[in-house]
Order: C-alpha cells, then sequence, then structure tokens
C-alpha cells in the first residue's frame, strides 16, 4: 500500500476492527493468533498434529460459501451445498508417522507428483471465514490481505538451503462456466499478488480447465480423485520449473491431477503453494 493510500484508507483489521499493522489489514494480536502450519509433512504438507485452537467440529469445506465468524462481516451468500464427508488420503493419526526424512505415510508410499507443498495456515478458523468471503463474496481486500501473507511466508521459507524459485507460477484454472458464475478466479487473483510481491510471473496460458467439474466439496475421496480426472489440458509451451498455487489444499487431488498433467508435458519440476492445508 503506498503511503498516500494508507493515509487515506488506513489498514483496519478484517477480524476485530483494530488499526492494522505493516500495512496489513490485520492487527499484530488477530495475526498471532491465526493458525499457523506447524509441524506438517516435508512433501505434501499435511499437518501432523491438531492444534489446541482448533474447533471439534470438522471445518468446512473451501468450496463452499461458509459462513462467518463472529467478527468478520461478510456479505451475505448463496445457502452453502451439501457438503459429504471425505475419506482424506492423508487422515491424522493413521498417517502422521513421520520418516527420517520428513514425510508422512501417504507420501511414503506413494509420493504425489509435485516435489513439494507449502502452505501457510491450517484450514481452522478463522480461514474459511477469509477464504469464503474472498472467493464468493468479491471481497477483494482479502484477496490482497491473503496474499501478502502467502508471499511473506515464501520469502521466509527461500532461506532453506534447498529452496528454488520457479519460472512461472500457474493458478488453478476455472473452467469458464464457474468463471462466468464467479466472476473471477481467486486463484488467479492471489496469484498476481504473490508474483507481484515476488517479481515472478504469473503464467495463464500454459493450461486451461476443458471440462466442467461437479463441486469438489460434495464428494468423498475417490470420487474427487474421479471428478477432477482429465479435467485440464495444456494449451502452451511450459516452464522448465513453475509452482501450482491454489487458495487450500484439501485432498489434494485437484493440485495433483494438474501437476501430472504438467509433468506429463515436460515440466520439470513442479512445486504447490497455497494459502492453507486442511488437517
Amino acid at each position: 500500500m503506498t503511503r498516500a493510500a494508507a493515509l487515506l484508507y488506513p489498514p483496519t483489521c478484517v477480524l476485530c476492527g483494530a488499526p492494522g499493522d505493516a500495512g496489513l489489514d490485520l492487527c499484530q494480536g488477530c495475526r498471532a493468533d491465526m493458525p499457523t502450519l506447524g509441524a506438517c509433512c516435508a512433501r505434501c504438507a499435511i499437518p501432523l498434529t491438531r492444534s489446541s485452537s482448533a474447533s471439534s467440529a470438522e471445518p468446512t469445506s473451501p468450496d463452499e460459501p461458509n459462513r462467518p465468524g463472529p467478527s468478520l462481516k461478510l456479505k451475505p451468500g448463496p445457502s452453502p451445498p451439501q457438503h459429504k464427508p471425505e475419506l482424506s488420503e492423508h487422515r491424522i493419526g493413521a498417517h502422521s508417522r513421520i520418516a527420517g526424512d520428513g514425510l508422512c505415510g501417504s507420501c511414503q508410499r506413494q509420493p504425489p507428483p509435485y516435489r513439494r507443498c507449502t502452505a501457510v495456515y491450517r484450514y481452522e478458523d478463522p480461514l474459511p471465514a477469509l477464504v469464503a468471503g474472498m472467493k464468493f463474496r468479491a471481497r477483494l481486500n482479502l484477496v490482497r490481505l491473503l496474499g501478502e501473507l502467502l508471499a511473506e511466508e515464501l520469502l521466509a521459507r527461500a532461506e532453506a538451503p534447498d529452496w528454488t524459485w520457479p519460472d512461472a507460477i500457474v493458478p488453478v484454472p476455472l473452467h469458464p462456466q464457474r468463471l462466468r458464475q464467479r466472476g473471477y478466479n481467486q486463484a488467479l487473483e492471489l496469484a498476481r499478488i504473490v508474483g507481484r510481491r515476488l517479481a515472478l510471473p504469473v503464467d495463464i496460458a500454459c493450461c486451461r480447465r476443458i471440462r466442467s467439474t461437479q463441486a469438489q466439496s460434495a464428494l468423498e475421496e475417490r470420487q474427487r480423485l474421479t471428478n477432477i480426472r482429465g479435467a485440464f489440458a495444456v494449451t502452451a509451451p511450459l516452464p522448465r520449473h513453475v509452482a501450482i498455487l491454489d487458495d487450500v489444499v484439501t485432498t489434494g487431488a485437484t493440485v495433483s491431477e494438474l501437476a501430472r498433467l504438467l509433468r506429463r508435458n515436460g515440466c520439470e519440476q513442479v512445486d504447490v503453494w497455497a494459502l492453507a492445508r486442511t488437517p
């Protein structure tokens, strides 16, 4: 945010209404309370332990227009679709055993097609309300906030000796029908914020969604894998190294399908960047 913009529109915390900190619409206190990812698989980023602040209820799906939390003022949205419980490929407990290289049980048995998933938060309160506001209610101030938080995490991770920056960011594409309904692709809007902050190009020409799929939130895990199969197509030459960007990674079916396609078509290295990862 420029100095003039900060004077005219001072940053205000979207969660409690207090003055924002460091030019963001989030105060220090609320930022400190955000559900950071913590211990996770070094490959797929599945959280390995439940946080002490986790609700006993199952978190709502990132594909649903979630109800807002008590402090976040969101515009009324459509009623959430029926959400079926999912059989996650990374259930906490059954898959939380960690090998010496930091991999969860699922990644030890069958590594995903991407090199590494990097996420900032667990998909726990207040993330469902923040993501819903960005995704379904056109709260573009939340796009900026969440994109800046993701970019800051990536800059911090870049201190690791094995970190390499991609040649381009590839946001998970929306089908044209879904894009017309929503009006924008939240993954693309996040990618633009991240790309500008990190001086990385955003490639929206290399692939597209060619099949309109049922919302993943309404499906169980095995159905999700079938539902997303063949949904994408490569439409332009691919960079050597890309980072797929999505708002929330749940079972990983969508990013894995896209990563397989990119690798089959010549991409040598694929990473995944996400704002949040579901437990």
